[in-house]
């Protein structure tokens, strides 16, 4: 049994009714002595207290992952995205600018008179030009038995 406390002096009437019931509250078994239903509720009160403390601090760290974690997964996206797009406008910079020199080289008259030349034949003035013909193919080289006797004079290779 736990030693009992000296009970309180009241200053004023009311006081001593407060004391009183916290007196009684505290003490109020069958034989004066505590029950235990106050240590039950202040149990369960601490309980409800923790768990509402748990829950505020899951919904905090919900609220931190939206407002810090997903944006910054976002951020992250979207910065490699740039850092592609930049590299792509680098190459396409570089191919347009080997396409203006190519296209600088071209129109240039030397340029143009062998294009001229080699691709549609052109002459100058007083010029002679002599097509020369590609070499006659070779003969297919197939047996001189039957099946194959008279292919290759029938396909001109003889």
């Amino acid at each position: 049994m736990a030693p009992r406390r000296p009970p309180a002096k009241p200053s004023s009437p009311a006081t001593g009714r407060r004391a009183s019931a916290r007196a009684l509250g505290e003490v109020d078994g069958p034989r004066g002595q505590r029950d235990g239903r106050n240590r039950v509720a202040r149990s369960q009160a601490q309980a409800r207290r923790r768990f509402m403390l748990g829950m505020a601090v899951t919904v905090m760290l919900v609220g931190l992952l939206f407002v810090g974690v997903f944006p910054a997964r976002t951020y992250l996206d979207q910065r490699s995205a740039t850092k592609a797009a930049e590299a792509e406008l680098r190459e396409v910079r570089a191919e347009r600018a080997a396409v203006k020199r190519e296209s600088e080289r071209l129109e240039t008259p030397a340029e143009i008179e062998k294009r001229a030349r080699e691709e549609f034949g052109y002459k100058k003035p007083g010029e002679e030009t002599y097509n020369i013909l590609p070499a006659p193919a070779d003969p297919i080289g197939l047996p001189d038995t039957w099946p194959f006797t008279g292919v290759e004079r029938a396909l001109g290779a003889r």
